[in-house]
């Protein structure tokens, strides 16, 4: 019996590597710090921004960086985008000095500073993709940006000291899961033939 079971060892270390071959590589979200080293504030290209960072894709998170009581951050539909106008605010944020926002459609989205400035250009507008961080869904601290308004920052991702930083996520966390623990299973079967 003991020879059988030799025979069976490359056979499923075979099957074991192509289902490995298998599974999606590990996703990737990247974190953008609104306006660079200039952040959210009056004053900024934001339109050229996007263009020097796009594209963007469903996953990857914009962190807001701005000047408590000077500034906000309130996500609002094209319409609103377009006159200035926070009436049909989707969320708003003011508190603290940032705010992580995670592109979890793959859609247009529009941002505007509420103070004012929006008239003199301190809006966003930005088009997720679906693409290369769309498999994730989750951040480095897995927490969600854009369902609570006026929500405190500290559960957000880090401040990163670069505008682009890639942060990869646990295969296991994304629609890998299934296939990878089938993957382990059968490398632990192996391991006990042996």
């Amino acid at each position: 019996m003991r020879g059988a079971s030799r025979m069976l060892l490359p056979v499923l270390a075979v099957l074991v590597l192509a289902v490995l071959a298998l599974l999606p590589s590990a996703a990737v979200a990247t974190n953008y710090t609104v306006g660079d080293e200039k952040g959210w504030n009056p004053k900024v290209d934001y339109t050229a921004w996007v263009k020097k960072h796009k594209p963007f894709y469903k996953g990857d998170w914009l962190l807001f960086n701005y000047q408590n009581g000077r500034s906000d951050v309130v996500q609002v539909d094209e319409v609103g985008y377009d006159n200035c106008n926070k009436e049909s605010a989707i969320t708003s944020h003011n508190k603290g000095i940032s705010y992580a926002f995670q592109l979890k459609e793959a859609k247009d989205y529009f941002f505007i500073c509420s103070y004012g400035y929006c008239y003199s250009g301190m809006k966003l507008a930005v088009t997720a993709k679906k693409g290369p961080a769309s498999s994730s869904g989750s951040s480095p601290s897995s927490s969600s940006s854009d369902s609570d308004s006026d929500s405190d920052s500290s559960s957000k991702p880090a401040s990163k000291s670069s505008s682009k930083s890639a942060a990869a996520v646990p295969l296991a966390a994304g629609r890998g899961a299934a296939p990878f623990a089938a993957a382990v299973g059968a490398a632990a079967m192996l391991l006990r033939m042996l």
